[in-house]
This record gives C-alpha cells, sequence and structure tokens, in this order.
C-alpha cells in the first residue's frame, strides 16, 4: 500500500512539470494507486468522524447492571411512610454498585436503599418519626430522618446513616409527581402508577454518585448510553415492588 501512495505523489510531482507520458502499463498502475490511496483517505476521514463510545464507569469498580433489584424490609417500610406522609416527607434513594459494608451491616449489590428526608411542614412536628435504617435484607434500627434538603441528601444517607462509601452507590430522588412542564424535563419522570396504584415523581439526578456510572453525567441517562435506560426500568420496577408489600 506504501508503495502505491509514493507512486502515486511522484505521479503528481512530475505532471505539473509536463513530463508525465502514460503507456498501458503506467496508466493502468497509476488508476490502481488512485484508487488505493482514495480507499485510504476514506477510511482515515471515516475514522476521525466516527464518534468515540463514551467510557462509562471511570471509577475503580467494575461496571455493573443487574437484570432486578433487590429492596431491603426497611426500605418498603419507609415508602410506605412516605406515602402516608407525602406533604412532611421526601425520599432519597441508591442502589449498591457492588458488595457494601457499613457500620450496622452489610448488604449486597443491587440493592434499591429508601430513606426519608423532612420537608418544611414535616421540621413543624414534634415527633418521633418511624423511620427505620437497615441492617440486612429483613433486619433494621430506628433512624430519624435527614433534617432537610440542604446537602446533597444520598450523600448524606450514604455517609451518615448506613455510614458505607458513597463511591459504591447510585442516587436519585423521590417526590410527588412533577408539575406540568416540569415533567417534560430528561432528567425527572412522572411514574403514573405505581404497583400500589399512585403515582410518583423521579428525580434522576445526584450531585456526585452517578457521574463514576454514567460516564461523567449527574444523571441517570434517559438513552442506551451508559445503560441508563435499562438502570431507569429496574430501577422503576424496584419502586414497584416496595410499593405493594413490607416485610
Amino acid at each position: 500500500m506504501q508503495a502505491d501512495i509514493d507512486l502515486y505523489w511522484q505521479f503528481i510531482f512530475w505532471a505539473k512539470r509536463g513530463f508525465i507520458v502514460l503507456d498501458h502499463f503506467s496508466r493502468r498502475t497509476f488508476i490502481g494507486a488512485s484508487l488505493a490511496v482514495a480507499g485510504t483517505l476514506r477510511q482515515t476521514v471515516s475514522a476521525i468522524a466516527a464518534p468515540a463510545a463514551p467510557q462509562c464507569v471511570t471509577g475503580p469498580l467494575p461496571g455493573f447492571l443487574p437484570n432486578r433489584l433487590t429492596v431491603d424490609c426497611a426500605s418498603r417500610m419507609n415508602f410506605h411512610l412516605f406515602r402516608k406522609n407525602p406533604d412532611y416527607l421526601g425520599l432519597t434513594g441508591v442502589v449498591s454498585m457492588t458488595f457494601v459494608r457499613g457500620k450496622h451491616g452489610s448488604y449486597s449489590a443491587g440493592n434499591l436503599f429508601l430513606f426519608p428526608w423532612l420537608k418544611p411542614k414535616g421540621r413543624l412536628q414534634k415527633i418521633v418519626w418511624p423511620s427505620v435504617a437497615p441492617t440486612d435484607a429483613t433486619r433494621f434500627i430506628q433512624a430519624n430522618p435527614l433534617p432537610n434538603n440542604n446537602l446533597p441528601l444520598d450523600e448524606h444517607f450514604c455517609s451518615l446513616v448506613l455510614q458505607a462509601p458513597s463511591s459504591n452507590f447510585i442516587g436519585f430522588e423521590l417526590d410527588a409527581p412533577f408539575e406540568k412542564g416540569r415533567e417534560k424535563l430528561v432528567w425527572v419522570t412522572n411514574v403514573k402508577k405505581l404497583a400500589d396504584g399512585r403515582p410518583v415523581g423521579i428525580n434522576w439526578t445526584s450531585s456526585n454518585l452517578n457521574r463514576p456510572w454514567f460516564g461523567g453525567s449527574s444523571c441517570i441517562p434517559n438513552s442506551d448510553s451508559c445503560n441508563g435506560t435499562a438502570w431507569r426500568k429496574v430501577i422503576v420496577d424496584g419502586l414497584n415492588q416496595a410499593s405493594v408489600a413490607a416485610c
């Protein structure tokens, strides 16, 4: 191939000086070299123009996508507490991307955690909320809701409640369905009906947890990029599990 390219450029050099006379052999050789060079240039241009696939996972852990999430008993109970008090409580959600060991227990990869935080009306209530934190898939301890959403809720939950490395999780938030107009934003979803027959709004963003798993995006993508669509699907399925039965 390199010899053909060299021949082609030699032809161009001498042609500019008026010294080229093509016989049958040289004409055939020139045409072949020209076609070879053209093909090489097309391949080079195509390689440059083709977009590079995103590097989805940038942290030290390998990529992970389960077929279905597990939902611990504490998270199911917290979801039902949220359903009963939507004006007072919101929910933060995280999914473990590997086996995780925290202060109070250990958790398998692919577990959905749900934990409440206090809205302004909730902070006015002088009560002990019956929210809980998991110690494993079925057992739990009492844990007060996060006091507000001034700090990233998912990181706050991982660091202060589970006391486990936040880098081992992806995150999102749950609340009432988003108002008309906002529900069209790519980083939110209104689920019209979970398995309990009621709707919920999901904000798929996290200040810091999602970036190492979704190519630097703070939002779980609404596309096949970095398995974003698949992740949204398994999380909604996990919410369906949480909505129908507490342990």
